[in-house]
């Protein structure tokens, strides 16, 4: 549910366009919302092969220095560079743009979507961008916005080829690689993010949103203070960027566990970039946090009365229904308007199963659990929680291989959850599954260590 700077304004290399602003506007913040020219194209299909020769010794040698210098940067940034030099040169495999096909004018469309994303109408925009990308190949402005739309939607595995796209359209751009980025980090593809962010930088050093994408995977990564080293560069560069203070947020609420200093960062982005809905929805989170849960729930239906089907807004309805109203009624309401609207969504199907079971509505939460496993989860925990609901239920058949499966998850974990491991244990032993422990208890170091009689 976090998202960060593609509420910032667009920082396309500048040096590629035909004049320096020409794409710097915040489509994301009402009040510097202009209207800009599209930049015209004049490179031939040869002279964007030329450039990708020319371009991609030096993206590799410039990931070779940084290679090179790792010890300067620390352990934390040796490991994520590991491995990472050639994914500059596959990335710039993207870069011959595509040749526009004769179609209609799309400068309509994309007026009428800028329009309705500066009003807070993101879903609405998105099916606008959506349907001026075919006219209109070459413009980075329109990929990166339907790409950003798809991430404010909460559409994260839509947003990776949407992200590759807007590379395509221009290998030049500063942002589309910082979205790139950022779509890498809400698919949880840390290294592969910030590799894409330090490509953004390698065009545009001064890209804040860049840097903001890159905290939030170095964050979400578990490396706070790489992040918080980050966000500073950040700041000092662009010290108004709503995304900055969005990814700063999360990491303060991660890192520091500091609810007012979250909501803080929450509301100055809010302030500066009230349109984007991602940004309202994890302020009502940060409004919750610190009691203010009808505060929070205002700004939440606010944001789905104009993006109806934002799933994040949904999911976080269905929540503060269920956990702060205690209304099941209302909250089921909510989280199936997200499963209507993305049926292999994992959060919502989780928690639907879960109303259903404080609902007492247990044939039905086992329904909800089958259709969950069917998008075959990455997470344990989903694993544990279905197969414990068959297994109190008396269906063993069912529930062992999802115990089994989860268990093994969980141990190959780096830091496995000690809990969630014995829950497993319980419920594998009450279908009489055998227990293969692969990982060592306090008890069994304990044991290791005493002297023999």
């Amino acid at each position: 549910m976090v998202d960060a700077s593609l509420y910032a304004p667009i920082h396309t290399n500048s040096a590629h366009l035909p004049g320096k602003h020409a794409m710097n506007m915040r489509l994301n913040t009402p009040k510097k919302y202009r209207v800009g020219k599209r930049q015209k194209r004049h490179m031939v299909s040869s002279l964007r092969w030329l450039w990708l020769w020319i371009l991609t010794p030096i993206i590799i040698f410039g990931g070779y220095q940084i290679y090179e210098r790792r010890d300067e940067f620390g352990p934390p940034v040796q490991e994520f560079i590991r491995d990472r030099v050639n994914d500059a040169q596959s990335g710039l495999a993207t870069a011959a743009a595509p040749t526009p096909l004769p179609t209609s004018d799309p400068s309509q469309r994309i007026a009428r979507a800028d329009a309705l994303w500066t009003q807070g109408a993101v879903e609405t925009a998105l099916d606008e961008y959506e349907q001026a990308k075919a006219g209109a190949p070459n413009d980075a402005r329109v990929y990166y916005q339907y790409t950003y739309g798809l991430l404010i939607e909460g559409r994260a595995a839509e947003a990776l080829p949407a992200a590759e796209e807007t590379v395509t359209a221009d290998p030049f751009s500063s942002d589309a690689w910082a979205i790139r980025a950022f779509a890498l980090a809400r698919n949880d593809r840390y290294p592969e993010a910030v590799a894409s962010a330090l490509q953004a930088l390698s065009l545009d050093p001064n890209n804040a949103t860049a840097l903001a994408y890159m905290a939030l995977a170095y964050s979400d990564a578990g490396m706070p203070s790489m992040a918080e080293q980050t966000l500073d560069r950040a700041l000092e560069i662009d010290p108004e960027n709503p995304a900055v203070f969005y990814v700063r947020g999360l990491w303060n609420l991660a890192a520091n566990f500091d609810q007012a200093a979250y909501q803080a960062d929450l509301q100055t982005a809010y302030e500066l970039a009230p349109n984007l809905p991602h940004i309202a929805v994890e302020l009502a989170w940060a409004n919750w946090g610190l009691g203010a849960a009808d505060v929070g729930l205002e700004q939440l239906e606010a944001v789905v009365e104009q993006n109806p089907n934002n799933l994040d807004a949904l999911y976080a309805l269905g929540f503060f229904w269920m956990q702060t109203y205690g209304d099941p009624n209302k909250a089921r309401d909510y989280i199936e308007r997200c499963v209507t609207a993305d049926p292999a969504n994992v959060s919502c199907l989780d928690y639907l199963a879960t109303i259903q079971l404080t609902s007492l509505e247990l044939d039905d939460a086992l329904q909800t659990y089958d259709r969950l496993m069917n998008t075959n989860p990455t997470d344990p925990k989903y694993y544990l929680r279905a197969g414990r609901t068959y297994a109190n239920a008396g269906n063993c058949n069912v529930a062992s291989p999802w115990l089994q499966e989860g268990y093994e998850m969980e141990q190959a974990l780096e830091e496995p959850n000690t809990d969630r491991l014995a829950a497993f244990e319980e419920f594998l032993i009450t279908c009489g599954v055998p227990i293969n422990r692969v990982y060592s208890t306090s008890e069994d170091a304990a044991a290791t260590t005493e002297p023999s009689s």
